[in-house]
């Protein structure tokens, strides 16, 4: 059993939205994001002043530079490893959810759109994953229009509304 088009499309960006929500403010919760902005500006910092000195040959200030290597290498490695923490924390629930998702949706295409090469992978998705026997009454569309997957709009869905998102919670460092 699936869903219909617009019911199935809903589902999958509301779960798309709503794992959106969970892990911005798993984020929230976890990570030093004043803490995370400062390392960020400081290793930003750290890299122009190192490619203003290559750019000039300052082989005196490369080597000055090149001896907080190492610091910034850390912060780098502490900035990643909170957000690593928080995906790790996240990616269960991801697949459990997903896959729920995907029970009541099925394996039929849930939109159309006129985007070729997310239609190039959404078709192979689909003809790899449906099990064999099902019929999802597909027809092919004329210019270049086609069906995207379940997996497919759910990317659709989470690239568009993450962005938004992480801004409306202040997760963006």
């Amino acid at each position: 059993m699936s869903l219909p088009i617009p019911e199935s499309t809903l589902l999958l960006t509301i779960t798309a939205v709503g794992f959106s929500l969970l892990s911005n403010a798993l984020t929230r919760w976890r990570v030093d994001l004043d803490t995370e902005r400062r390392i960020k500006a400081e290793i930003a910092e750290w890299t122009k002043a190192l490619r203003e000195a290559v750019k000039k040959g300052d082989k005196q200030q490369q080597e000055k530079l090149k001896k907080k290597e190492q610091s910034i290498n850390q912060m780098r490695l502490k900035m990643s490893s909170a957000r690593t923490k928080v995906a790790l924390y996240t990616i269960i629930p991801f697949f459990v959810i997903y896959y729920l998702v995907l029970s009541f949706v099925g394996p039929c295409p849930v939109a159309i759109s006129p985007f070729s090469s997310i239609l190039t992978i959404g078709n192979y998705l689909m003809r790899t994953t449906l099990p064999s026997g099902t019929t999802c009454g597909v027809r092919a569309l004329a210019n270049g229009w086609g069906y995207v997957t379940p997996f497919g709009w759910y990317l659709i869905s989470s690239f568009s509304f993450t962005g938004i998102i992480m801004r409306l919670m202040k997760t963006q460092t």
